[in-house]
């Protein structure tokens, strides 16, 4: 459990957990303009049963209050799924970057007052769940400002 600040001096108590599929309803909720910019338009549903790993953040009332889908290959077509690493070598070769220790995150969405916040805590518990794992890499598109 961790406690969450938004900027408005609100406090909420937080805990992450596995996806489960009763939670899509509330995901679908959260996803704004902004989302489907950085991510494109996704079938959540699809992404959640090839998804690798998937994080919910919920509050001390099991609101949800964020969401991220983690899969093991990257996002937005830059390669294909089973030949991205000499992608990756191209662009740096000191990154010992492998399907094993990495992964993309495909989706994030949260609620606005605690995005930071919440993704912060997704990437601690991913690390913490997935002992292996050296590597999380979230790929946009070079005209997008992430703010």
């Amino acid at each position: 459990m961790s406690i969450l600040t938004s900027p408005r001096g609100k406090v909420e108590v937080v805990h992450c957990r596995r996806t489960e599929s009763q939670d899509i309803f509330c995901i679908k909720n959260l996803v704004r303009k902004f989302t489907q910019k950085l991510f494109g338009r996704l079938n959540i549903i699809y992404l959640l049963e090839k998804a690798n790993l998937a994080v919910t953040v919920c509050n001390d009332k099991e609101e949800i209050m964020a969401h991220s889908i983690f899969l093991d290959y990257p996002n937005w077509n830059v390669a294909k799924q089973d030949n991205w690493i000499p992608l990756f070598r191209e662009l740096d070769k000191e990154i010992p970057c492998t399907p094993l220790n990495t992964l993309f995150m495909h989706f994030f969405v949260a609620v606005d007052e605690y995005a930071t916040g919440c993704l912060k805590e997704i990437i601690r518990t991913v690390f913490k769940a997935v002992p292996e794992l050296y590597f999380i890499f979230l790929i946009v598109p070079t005209y997008l400002s992430l703010g």
